[in-house]
């Protein structure tokens, strides 16, 4: 008998699962960080064109930050693991890993 591997939906199903908010914070904060070097590179001078840089520096940065949605998702899924791992390392609870069900 072979397990099958678990679609797409599953494996994401799973990751909000297990890290729940911890995976919302870190996505955010991803983000945040992205919007902020994006709108502080704007104002440094570099050039955006296209409406994004007629709209102002929010603006830019912002379709900036919708340019790199996909990657900005996969670092969220890289380091919530890494993330989670070393807050139950720094607390000192539980395994580095929690059980699966």
């Amino acid at each position: 008998m072979t397990k099958t591997k678990p679609t797409l939906m599953e494996r994401l199903q799973d990751f909000i699962t297990r890290y729940g908010m911890l995976a919302i914070v870190v996505h955010y904060a991803i983000f945040g960080l992205c919007l902020a070097g994006f709108a502080l590179l704007i104002r440094a001078g570099f050039n955006v064109t296209g409406a994004a840089g007629a709209a102002g520096t929010f603006a830019g940065a912002y379709a900036a930050c919708q340019v790199i949605k996909i990657p900005r998702f996969a670092a969220t899924f890289a380091l919530t693991p890494l993330i989670d791992r070393l807050i139950r390392r720094l607390r000192n609870k539980g395994p580095a890993e929690p059980p699966r069900s």
